[in-house]
């Protein structure tokens, strides 16, 4: 027998029961009237423990994949002026590529589109966006045992 912390009675039957982030000493008519029995779990949760994790898809055919070819630095102009260039808006473009006029317009504005988007924008609208890798020039300047490089030295090298 003891007292309950939610209702206050005296010399009733009480027991611990967690509510929130904390564990309460309550009677049997406030577990009941404030549900705070044991909650039943929900179907399939125990199911989906017991189960391992999928193994995850390769993203390599949602993102811009790696390879020979790289996407063109001015795609979202190429993109553009071959719509405008067939006379279609871009909802039109849209429909014809099964595609939201969001992705039309964020890939006109220069946000870069995915690999299945470009191979449909490349097939409607009959260009080319995907173009070879272009080598990167990068200038190394040797840890010697001098000093390193200074602004001079670099004003020097654009002359």
């Amino acid at each position: 027998m003891g007292e309950c912390e939610l209702c206050g009675a005296v010399k009733v039957g009480v027991r611990q029961v967690p509510t929130g982030k904390t564990t309460v000493t309550a009677c049997a008519r406030c577990v009941e009237k404030m549900n705070l029995g044991p909650k039943k779990e929900a179907p399939g949760l125990a199911r989906a423990r017991t189960m391992r994790a999928a193994p995850r898809r390769s993203s390599s055919s949602t993102f811009m994949a790696s390879g020979p070819k790289e996407l063109a630095d001015d795609f979202h102009k190429r993109i553009a002026s071959a719509r405008s260039a067939q006379n279609m808006s871009q909802q039109q473009l849209a429909k014809k590529m099964a595609e939201t006029v969001n992705v039309i317009k964020s890939a006109e504005s220069g946000k870069r589109p995915t690999d299945t988007v470009v191979r449909k924008f490349e097939r409607i609208l009959s260009i080319e966006l995907m173009v070879a890798r272009s080598a990167e020039e990068t200038r190394h300047v040797s840890a010697g045992p001098q000093r390193g490089m200074t602004f001079g030295d670099y004003l020097n090298n654009l002359e």
